[in-house]
């Protein structure tokens, strides 16, 4: 199988490059996997959502903002006038218990969590788009295997008839003949129809028009596992984004119940104020130089600093411990109940590829050939008058049977292919 690598650095550049222009008509698999990576909409939102992530991480370390307060009074308005005061105040919040840290920790899980997510929404569509590609590539192939059919089908009709009319055979056989052809006629129009559908739900998946309707080419490729079982579960330990994405959780769970028990630490509010009173003594003047009276202005000047203290007790921030604490038990029960079931799902997922493999080395064994010659050869012997008609059309029955379980055998190792590489959480070599 071809390499794809989904790490999350890879797909971003992809997503984020000047796509090159598509073909018309893509006609691998390979080929639609890129389109979708590029186009589908709920991959762009999911990665979105990591860029929401670094976002709330920078805010994470902002620290918190001094304020400057300014206060002017002045009597005259009520009656006492040369009374005025003002008053500056400058405070600096000082976070304690170390907040800031944990609100990055907080953050820098958050990334993780939402690039696993992101890697995690990838795997899965390149497993639909893999999986909707070999439903539409069976049902165009059971429809072109049943028109080989019924085209053979017709003609034969069409000399029975001949013959039923000249009186060498009797009728009974052209009405035999003419009900299995309008049954493969019924079966083939079922075919073309999933056919169309399939396809219709795969554009939507990739993100096609109607002018981008994807030629798939009949796949020939052998599809084969180099590697064991243990390996494989070893590398899906290690590769699954969905357990990556449960371990960012736990990590962001533990971050936020240590936050949520600094939060319990009081925070501080230095401060520093300075006033200038200025209050002008009625009746009395002193004398200036120039020998000019003027009143008297006793004008008081001071620094003063401080701490503010909120007072309350650690009791009080006990629910949203609890509730982290809650948080953090369920990421971490989450995370071991997939670390216990990947493994299940890996042994699952390769039993039923080896299975389907195994099924198709049955049938690339010159399975339909030997039908379609099988089918030849009664044909001949009915035209000879040795067999009868009933014959041949069980014959044809099983030839149409047997290449319609041809196609599901081959559909259900692209199938098995995929779902192996989605439990592994990696394409395989």
């Amino acid at each position: 199988m071809r390499k794809w690598s989904m790490s999350i650095a890879s797909i971003l550049c992809l997503l984020s490059a000047t796509a090159a222009p598509a073909q018309d008509r893509p006609r691998t698999v390979d080929e639609l996997v890129q389109i979708a990576l590029e186009r589908n909409r709920d991959l762009l939102a999911a990665r979105e959502r990591v860029a929401e992530a670094q976002g709330l991480l920078r805010r994470a370390g902002v620290r918190p903002s001094p304020t400057l307060d300014v206060d002017y009074g002045a009597g005259g308005p009520l009656g006492s006038p040369g009374t005025d005061e003002l008053a500056l105040r400058y405070a600096q919040p000082i976070e304690l218990g170390g907040k800031r840290g944990k609100r990055q920790a907080i953050g820098l899980s958050g990334v993780a969590v939402a690039e696993a997510e992101f890697a995690a929404r990838a795997r899965q569509l390149v497993f639909d788009v893999k999986t909707r590609a070999a439903e539409a590539r069976a049902a165009l192939a059971k429809s072109m295997a049943l028109a080989d059919v019924l085209t053979a089908g017709r003609e034969a009709l069409r000399l029975t008839r001949a013959r039923v009319a000249e009186g060498d055979a009797a009728a009974l056989e052209g009405q035999l003949l003419a009900v299995e052809v309008a049954r493969m006629e019924a079966q083939h129009a079922t075919y073309r129809g999933r056919a169309a559908a399939t396809l219709a739900d795969l554009r939507r998946l990739v993100g096609l028009d109607a002018a981008e309707l994807p030629a798939l080419e009949p796949s020939s490729e052998q599809q084969d596992v180099s590697l064991a079982l243990p390996e494989l579960t070893a590398r899906a330990l290690t590769r699954r984004s969905d357990l990556g994405a449960a371990r960012a959780a736990e990590q962001q769970g533990a971050a936020e119940l240590a936050l949520a028990r600094a939060e319990g630490v009081p925070d501080l509010t230095a401060s520093a104020t300075y006033t200038q009173d200025s209050d002008t003594t009625d009746g009395l003047f002193a004398v200036t130089s120039s020998g000019q009276p003027a009143p008297i202005v006793d004008n008081d000047k001071r620094i003063s600093v401080g701490v503010s203290i909120p007072l309350f007790w650690r009791g009080r921030n006990r629910g949203n411990t609890d509730a982290a604490m809650a948080r953090a038990t369920g990421a971490r029960l989450h995370r071991e109940y997939l670390e216990a079931a990947v493994p299940r799902d890996v042994e699952a997922a390769y039993a039923r590829f080896t299975a389907a493999r195994d099924t198709v080395a049955v049938f690339r064994q010159s399975v339909v050939d030997q039908a379609d010659q099988n089918l030849v050869v009664m044909r001949e012997a009915y035209a000879l008058g040795q067999l009868r008609l009933l014959d041949v059309l069980n014959e044809q029955r099983r030839l149409i049977d047997t290449r319609l379980a041809h196609i599901d055998a081959e559909t259900e190792l692209a199938q098995a292919a995929a779902d192996l590489e989605r439990a592994v959480g990696m394409d395989l070599p």
